[in-house]
C-alpha cells in the first residue's frame, strides 16, 4: 500500500532528443523501476548473481508506497488460490523471509494466524480455507473447536469454529526493507533517488531511460517493478496491455490498554464481492494493534488528506471478533494504496502476480499487480526474476 501525495505524472512521456539522451552517464546489465521492497529483493538477487544493478526510485527515500503502508504479515499461503503463482510465491517467499529477516538482524515473529467463522453459515468458507492450504501445500493448518480458538485468542467473540495456520507472522517491513537496500549496495548495487522515468527508448541490445531532471540511464535489461505506477511505467516501455487500479486501503489503531487483547493475527471473511480479505486485526512486531485494511477503489492514486471511514466503522469490524473495543480506543494509522489488477465489481479479490518478459524480444520483465502478499512473497519473487533475466552473459 503506498504513500501520500503520489504523482504518477499520467501521460507525461517526452520525446527523446540528443539532449535527451545526452549524456549516458553509466551503462549497467540491469535498471529496477521502483525501489519498493520488490524492486530491492530483485536488485539483491540480481547483484548475488554477478550483474551490475541500478535500482531508480522517483522519491527521495526507498519504500515509501505500498511496501511500509501494509499490515505488516508474513502471510503463510492459506488464502491465495492454488496453482497460481501468487500462491507458490507466497509459501516459497515466506520461508525465505523467515529465514533472511533473521539472518539480517530484522525484527520477525512467527506468530500464527487465526482465521474465525464467527457462525455456522461461514464455515463452508472456512472449509475453503482449509481446502487452499491443502494444495497449496501450507504446513501445520488445524481445525480447532470454539474453546481451543480461544486458547490461541483469549478475548475472541463469536466464534462457530476456527482455523489455527502457525506458520503466519509478522515483520517489520521497513526494517525489511532497509535491510535489502543494505544488502543490495552491499552486493555493488546502486539505488539512484529522485529518478522519475518519464521516458525509455529500446535501442540496441539496451534500453535508454530518461528522468524528469534530464538524467539519463543505460541498461541492458529493464524490471519494471513501480507498484500502482506499473501500469504507466510499463507503457513507456512499450507494452500498453497493463492496466492497474488504484485501491486505498485504511487502518485504524488501538491506543488504549486494550492493544494487548489480540495476541496474533485475526482475520474473517468479509461480505461477497469484497476486493480484499476484509478488515483483520493484527498485532505489530512492535506491539501495535492495528484493524485495516478496507479497500476502495480511487480515480487516482493519491492518499486522501483525511481519512474516509470513520473510527466506528473500524470499531464495528472489531466487534465482529474482540467485543469491547470501541471508538475511543482507536486512532487513525497511515493508509496505503494497493496497486490492484481486479476492476471495481469484478466479483473477485484478487487477480494473480503477472511476471512477463513484454514488449517480446526487448529485455523487458513487468512485474504487475504484485499486491498482498507481495511483502511475504518478495524474496521467493526475486528469484523467479532472476530465472527470467537468466546468466549475466545472457
Amino acid at each position: 500500500m503506498s504513500g501520500p501525495g503520489l504523482n504518477l505524472h499520467p501521460g507525461a512521456t517526452i520525446p527523446f532528443t540528443s539532449r535527451t539522451l545526452a549524456p549516458v552517464v553509466t551503462e549497467w546489465d540491469v535498471a529496477v523501476v521502483g525501489a519498493g521492497v520488490i524492486g530491492l529483493a530483485v536488485a539483491r538477487e540480481l547483484a548475488e548473481a554477478g550483474r551490475s544493478v541500478t535500482v531508480l526510485e522517483r522519491h527521495e527515500h526507498p519504500a515509501l508506497e505500498q511496501s511500509t503502508h501494509n499490515s505488516q504479515v508474513l502471510h503463510s499461503g492459506i488464502f491465495a488460490r492454488p496453482g497460481t503463482l501468487r500462491a507458490r510465491l507466497n509459501v516459497e517467499g515466506i520461508r525465505l523471509a523467515y529465514e533472511r529477516a533473521r539472518a539480517w538482524g530484522v525484527r520477525v515473529e512467527r506468530s500464527g494466524t487465526l482465521v474465525v467463522a464467527a457462525t455456522a453459515a461461514e464455515e463452508p468458507s472456512l472449509e475453503r480455507v482449509l481446502t487452499n492450504a491443502r494444495e497449496n501445500g501450507v504446513p501445520g493448518v488445524v481445525r480447532l473447536l470454539p474453546a481451543e480458538a480461544r486458547e490461541h485468542e483469549p478475548h475472541l467473540g463469536p466464534c462457530a469454529s476456527a482455523l489455527w495456520s502457525p506458520n503466519g507472522g509478522r515483520i517489520d517491513a521497513g526494517g525489511f526493507s532497509a535491510a535489502l537496500e543494505r544488502e543490495a549496495r552491499r552486493l555493488g548495487a546502486e539505488v539512484r533517488t529522485r529518478f522519475d522515468l518519464v521516458a525509455a527508448h529500446s535501442e540496441g541490445d539496451g534500453w535508454h531511460l530518461a528522468a524528469r531532471t534530464g538524467e539519463t540511464v543505460r541498461a541492458r535489461w529493464v524490471v519494471n517493478s513501480a507498484g500502482v505506477a506499473a501500469g504507466h511505467v510499463a507503457k513507456l516501455l512499450g507494452a500498453p496491455g497493463y492496466r492497474v487500479y488504484p485501491c486505498l486501503g485504511e487502518y485504524a489503531r488501538v491506543v488504549s490498554d486494550k492493544r494487548d487483547w489480540v495476541r496474533s493475527m485475526i482475520y474473517g471473511f468479509p461480505p461477497a464481492g469484497y476486493p480484499g480479505i476484509g478488515v483483520h486485526l493484527t498485532r505489530t512486531v512492535a506491539g501495535e494493534l492495528l484493524l485495516g485494511p478496507t479497500a476502495r477503489y480511487l480515480d487516482a492514486p493519491v492518499v486522501p488528506e483525511r481519512p474516509l471511514t470513520p473510527l466506528a466503522e473500524f470499531a464495528g469490524e472489531a466487534a465482529r471478533f474482540v467485543p469491547g473495543i470501541g471508538p475511543d480506543d482507536l486512532a487513525p494509522a497511515p493508509a496505503g494504496i494497493r496497486c490492484k489488477t481486479v476492476p471495481p465489481g469484478a466479483g473477485e479479490a484478487f487477480g494473480d502476480f503477472t511476471v512477463a518478459l513484454d514488449p517480446p524480444g526487448r529485455r523487458a520483465v513487468q512485474l504487475v499487480g504484485i499486491e498482498s502478499p507481495g511483502l511475504t512473497a518478495s524474496l521467493a519473487l526475486a528469484v523467479h526474476v532472476g530465472r527470467e533475466i537468466g546468466s549475466p552473459a545472457r
